[in-house]
């Protein structure tokens, strides 16, 4: 047996984290290059507005309530634009980069759960089917 809901929300959860992890290394090279063109502007603008759209749908659809979501903490979100990352104090990047791992953390050990759940129900499944199948024997 698979739980849709289950495999649907495991996907999610990965697609999210994928689009996380773009979006800080979008972050890490603007600082690294102190740089900035209309290019990456898009760039950043678009997995910007993907995260905010992605993250609210993935916490609702987890169940997970507000108080226990990550929040994004004032550094990451003042990150609206790659000219405010460029100009970013060291200690300002140490804290959004600070955030960021432990939203990672977060991430990670919701996908671990899910993954964890997915094994345990298949697990059940099997063991159910044998021992159906050996009751059927001794009829």
């Amino acid at each position: 047996m698979i739980d849709k809901t289950l495999e649907t929300n495991i996907k999610k959860t990965k697609e999210f984290l994928e689009i996380w992890n773009k979006f800080h290394q979008i972050f890490e090279n603007t600082i690294s290059e102190n740089h900035v063109d209309e290019e990456k502007v898009k760039e950043f603008t678009s997995v910007r507005d993907l995260v905010n759209s992605r993250y609210e749908d993935l916490m609702d659809s987890l169940g997970v309530k507000p108080l226990k979501r990550f929040i994004m903490s004032p550094a990451m979100c003042s990150l609206l634009s790659l000219e405010r990352i460029s100009i970013m104090s060291d200690e300002k990047s140490k804290s959004v980069t600070r955030d960021w791992k432990e939203s990672c953390e977060f991430l990670n050990s919701l996908k671990a759960r899910l993954e964890k759940k997915k094994k345990r129900i298949e697990g059940f499944n099997r063991f159910f089917f044998e021992f159906k199948k050996n009751i059927k024997r001794f009829k």
